[in-house]
Protein backbone atom coordinates (compact mmCIF):
# COMPACT_ATOMS: atom_id res chain seq x y z
CA UNK A 1 0.00 0.00 0.00
CA UNK A 2 1.12 3.34 -0.96
CA UNK A 3 1.99 6.17 1.35
CA UNK A 4 -0.92 8.04 -0.09
CA UNK A 5 -3.23 5.18 0.62
CA UNK A 6 -2.33 4.57 3.91
CA UNK A 7 -3.05 8.31 5.00
CA UNK A 8 -6.03 8.43 3.50
CA UNK A 9 -7.27 4.93 4.60
CA UNK A 10 -5.83 6.58 8.29
CA UNK A 11 -7.72 9.50 8.15
CA UNK A 12 -11.18 7.62 7.22
CA UNK A 13 -10.90 5.46 10.00
CA UNK A 14 -10.83 8.21 12.10
CA UNK A 15 -14.07 9.73 10.11
CA UNK A 16 -12.03 13.15 10.17
CA UNK A 17 -12.43 15.10 7.00
CA UNK A 18 -9.51 16.75 5.37
CA UNK A 19 -9.98 20.26 7.25
CA UNK A 20 -10.05 18.72 10.80
CA UNK A 21 -6.80 16.75 9.56
CA UNK A 22 -5.23 19.98 8.03
CA UNK A 23 -6.47 22.28 11.21
CA UNK A 24 -4.80 19.11 13.40
CA UNK A 25 -1.58 19.34 11.39
CA UNK A 26 -1.46 22.91 11.13
CA UNK A 27 -1.25 22.67 7.14
CA UNK A 28 -3.92 23.63 4.22
CA UNK A 29 -6.75 21.27 3.47
CA UNK A 30 -4.98 21.14 -0.21
CA UNK A 31 -1.27 20.04 1.09
CA UNK A 32 -3.40 17.24 3.16
CA UNK A 33 -5.49 16.56 -0.67
CA UNK A 34 -1.87 16.38 -2.26
CA UNK A 35 -0.56 14.22 -0.07
CA UNK A 36 -3.54 11.87 0.00
CA UNK A 37 -3.45 11.83 -3.86
CA UNK A 38 0.08 11.08 -4.10
CA UNK A 39 0.83 14.52 -5.76
CA UNK A 40 3.20 15.46 -3.00
CA UNK A 41 5.29 13.76 -1.12
CA UNK A 42 5.69 14.85 2.77
CA UNK A 43 9.02 15.73 4.75
CA UNK A 44 10.32 13.08 7.37
CA UNK A 45 8.68 15.32 9.60
CA UNK A 46 5.67 15.72 8.69
CA UNK A 47 5.68 11.91 8.07
CA UNK A 48 6.23 11.61 11.62
CA UNK A 49 3.52 14.58 12.70
CA UNK A 50 1.62 11.69 11.14
CA UNK A 51 2.45 8.98 12.84
CA UNK A 52 2.21 10.51 16.10
CA UNK A 53 -1.46 12.35 15.37
CA UNK A 54 -2.79 8.44 14.10
CA UNK A 55 -0.87 6.97 16.72
CA UNK A 56 0.85 4.50 14.63
CA UNK A 57 4.48 2.87 14.47
CA UNK A 58 6.15 5.59 12.50
CA UNK A 59 8.20 2.97 10.39
CA UNK A 60 5.13 1.97 9.04
CA UNK A 61 4.59 5.32 7.52
CA UNK A 62 8.43 6.06 6.72
CA UNK A 63 9.55 2.63 5.39
CA UNK A 64 6.74 4.06 2.19
CA UNK A 65 8.35 7.27 2.62
CA UNK A 66 12.09 6.13 1.56
CA UNK A 67 11.10 4.07 -1.20
CA UNK A 68 9.62 7.51 -2.41
CA UNK A 69 12.52 9.56 -2.77
CA UNK A 70 15.76 9.47 -4.36
CA UNK A 71 18.72 7.66 -3.25
CA UNK A 72 22.46 8.78 -3.55
CA UNK A 73 23.33 5.14 -4.09
CA UNK A 74 21.17 4.59 -7.32
CA UNK A 75 23.53 5.04 -10.39
CA UNK A 76 22.82 8.26 -12.37
CA UNK A 77 21.63 10.28 -9.16
CA UNK A 78 24.53 12.95 -9.95
CA UNK A 79 23.97 13.54 -13.61
CA UNK A 80 26.35 16.44 -13.96
CA UNK A 81 28.68 16.04 -11.43
CA UNK A 82 31.88 13.38 -11.57
CA UNK A 83 32.71 11.80 -8.50
CA UNK A 84 36.51 12.99 -9.39
CA UNK A 85 35.13 16.23 -7.84
CA UNK A 86 37.22 16.63 -4.68
CA UNK A 87 34.41 19.12 -2.81
CA UNK A 88 31.47 16.31 -4.12
CA UNK A 89 33.33 13.95 -1.97
CA UNK A 90 33.71 15.85 0.84
CA UNK A 91 29.63 16.60 0.59
CA UNK A 92 29.17 13.31 0.41
CA UNK A 93 30.95 12.24 3.72
CA UNK A 94 29.79 15.02 5.63
CA UNK A 95 25.99 13.67 4.53
CA UNK A 96 26.92 10.24 5.84
CA UNK A 97 28.66 11.42 9.08
CA UNK A 98 25.38 14.23 9.45
CA UNK A 99 21.91 12.80 8.32
CA UNK A 100 19.80 14.75 10.12
CA UNK A 101 21.54 17.58 7.50
CA UNK A 102 20.73 14.97 4.72
CA UNK A 103 17.02 14.73 5.87
CA UNK A 104 17.26 18.61 5.53
CA UNK A 105 18.24 18.99 2.65
CA UNK A 106 16.04 16.71 0.89
CA UNK A 107 12.73 18.49 2.55
CA UNK A 108 14.34 21.53 0.99
CA UNK A 109 14.85 19.73 -2.06
CA UNK A 110 11.30 19.33 -2.19
CA UNK A 111 10.15 22.69 -1.63
CA UNK A 112 8.10 24.49 -3.77
CA UNK A 113 11.05 26.45 -5.54
CA UNK A 114 10.37 30.10 -4.21
CA UNK A 115 10.68 28.32 -0.50
CA UNK A 116 13.33 26.69 -1.50
CA UNK A 117 15.00 30.07 -2.58
CA UNK A 118 14.11 31.28 0.18
CA UNK A 119 15.95 28.68 2.48
CA UNK A 120 19.03 28.67 0.60
CA UNK A 121 19.30 32.41 1.04
CA UNK A 122 19.07 31.61 4.92
CA UNK A 123 21.81 29.12 5.03
CA UNK A 124 24.03 31.09 2.97
CA UNK A 125 23.29 34.01 4.76
CA UNK A 126 23.52 31.89 8.46
CA UNK A 127 27.23 30.98 7.04
CA UNK A 128 28.04 34.12 5.81
CA UNK A 129 27.19 36.15 9.47
CA UNK A 130 29.17 32.81 11.22
CA UNK A 131 32.14 33.58 9.14
CA UNK A 132 32.86 37.29 10.48
CA UNK A 133 31.87 36.31 13.68
CA UNK A 134 34.74 33.49 14.47
CA UNK A 135 34.18 33.51 17.89
CA UNK A 136 30.86 32.05 18.00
Amino acid sequence: MSLSDKLRKLRDNRNWSQQTLADMMNMDRSTVSRYETGKSIPTYQTVIRFADLYQVDKEYLVEELDQLLPKAEEPGYMTKESLEDHDLGIILQLLQQEPDLKRNLLDIFLMPPKRRAFFIDLLTYQIKASKKHKNI
